[in-house]
């Protein structure tokens, strides 16, 4: 690995000195600049309800029930703790064990709304992935008119502010204050970890629609048969890309940038090892710490590198300061930005603008796959919210769908947990992205990886553009 010079390397240029200092005083695009991209305010513990969505009467037809809307019935409010240091729970992991007993329904029982916690960061960093996967989920429940198989459908919505301690306090609120039959959420890993051993003691049925911590599903220790996993295990959809980018792209060496955290490490490992199996050579490695608003010293150290591309991850306002700063810096006309879904999301392409031109990334969704599943997903979501749905709203989107076809397999009876767990255990269906179902063995996803380039559309806008495809990557290959 060759060795990367620091900024104050006195081997440095003076025509680099000065691009340096110039970076410096780029602070002007600072957090706030992005301020209404990131943060949302929340509406706490709403109930959602909404009208039928015609255009996507085909992929829930089999989920559709009798009734009318449901008519929205709120808890009681109680008071958010003050978000402290996170710190996850403490517990010595459960190892997975079977199913409680059959909960025996009355018809009583059988009469109540079915009540969905809704859990998600809205306020904090990852609001906005909050806001675009709780839109996805509405937009698949509307479809069906908030009813299956004749039992309406109500949701309690909690914020975790992307906190371990608050994400652990709101999911105990939701099992034992709200009684919910099913949780759907976590966006942030350390969250859905804090809260694995409580979920697996308590018994209720999870749908994580984006944390992507490993141990959660790789784990034989960590696994549980109450949790399942609709969006992916860090580095499941990014591995792939280390062979594209030597086979097809054909870079020999690579140089690798991402925050320095465990899920920056946990997407770049897998793609350095299947890249250094095709036979490709790091040319270096650079981990700038996690919100940097400066990456002019980190791209220095890169352009030292001389490598044939890069690849990098980066996600939220991050993506959108790194992209930027890639093309302002200069590298963007001297070495190929290639990387994870991430980096390009439709939420912020117009803010990156034609820096985002031309970099290639691996996802498991994109809005522009060519089929009648995700064009019906697609036209509803721009015709509800003026604007293509990214992977966020596809992964909420996903989690309501898998929810309501298991529920309808067993005619609403979600009360019977071991037969719920096995109609989620068996979802099968072809959904925007294509074919769905759960590995046996790890209750994650098995995803399709869709190789994709940021190119100008006829409407004048920018879109990741579909290259290719690798179908069938579960998260025990690599």
């Amino acid at each position: 690995m060759s060795r990367l010079a620091h900024r104050d390397d006195p081997a440095m240029s003076e025509s680099v000195r000065e691009r340096v200092s110039r970076f410096a005083r780029r602070r002007s695009m600072e957090r706030s600049d992005f301020q209404h991209l990131f943060r949302r305010p929340v509406r706490r513990r709403t109930v959602i309800v909404g009208i039928g969505t015609a255009a996507l009467g085909g992929l829930l037809a089999a989920c559709r029930g009798g009734g009318a809307t449901p008519t929205p019935t709120t808890a009681p409010a109680t008071p958010t703790p003050a978000a402290a240091t996170p710190t996850p729970a403490a517990a010595t992991p459960t190892p997975a064990a079977a199913a409680t007993p059959t909960v025996v329904v009355t018809p009583a029982a059988a009469a109540e709304p079915i009540r969905i916690g809704l859990i998600h960061g809205y306020t904090g960093v990852f609001a906005a992935l909050a806001e675009n996967l709780t839109r996805g989920i509405q937009l698949a429940f509307e479809s069906i008119d908030n009813t299956v198989a004749g039992r309406k459908v109500t949701f309690v919505q909690e914020d975790d502010a992307s906190n371990p301690e608050q994400g652990l306090t709101k999911t105990k609120q939701l099992v034992e204050r709200d009684k919910v039959h099913l949780i759907i959420g976590y966006i942030h890993s350390g969250v859905a970890l804090a809260c694995r051993d409580y979920i697996h003691q308590s018994g209720v049925p999870t749908i994580i629609d984006n944390a992507g911590a490993q141990a959660i599903t790789r784990d034989p220790q960590r696994r549980s048969p109450y949790i399942f996993r609709v969006s992916f295990a860090n580095g499941q959809y990014e591995w792939p890309m280390g062979q594209y980018a030597f086979e097809q792209l054909g870079y020999k060496r690579l140089a690798f940038m991402a925050p320095d955290y465990a899920a920056g490490h946990e997407k770049a490992e897998p793609v350095k090892a299947a890249f250094q199996k095709a036979g490709g050579e790091i040319a270096g490695e650079v981990y700038p710490p996690l919100d940097t608003s400066d990456f002019a010293p980190f791209l220095q150290r890169i352009q030292q590198a001389q490598p044939d591309a890069v690849w990098a991850f980066f996600a939220g306002a991050d993506a959108v300061r790194f992209v930027t700063q890639y093309q302002d810096f200069g590298l963007k006309d001297q070495i190929p930005l290639i990387g994870v879904g991430d980096l390009v999301d439709e939420a912020y392409l117009d803010q990156q603008g034609d820096a985002a031109l031309d970099v290639v990334t691996s996802l498991h969704y994109s809005p522009y796959i060519d089929s009648p599943e995700n064009k019906a997903f697609v036209d509803a979501f721009k015709k509800k919210y003026g604007r293509v749905p990214n992977q966020f709203a596809y992964q909420g989107y996903l989690a309501a769908l898998v929810a309501a076809k298991a529920l309808e397999a067993v005619q609403g009876k979600v009360e019977d947990t071991q037969a719920f767990l096995k109609a989620l255990k068996g979802v099968q269906f072809t959904g925007p992205a294509g074919p769905f179902r759960f590995h046996p063995e790890t209750q994650n996803v098995v995803i399709t990886v869709y190789f994709r380039k940021v190119q100008r559309l006829p409407d004048g806008t920018l879109g990741n553009v579909v290259l290719g495809k690798r179908e069938n990557v579960d998260d025990l290959s690599f």
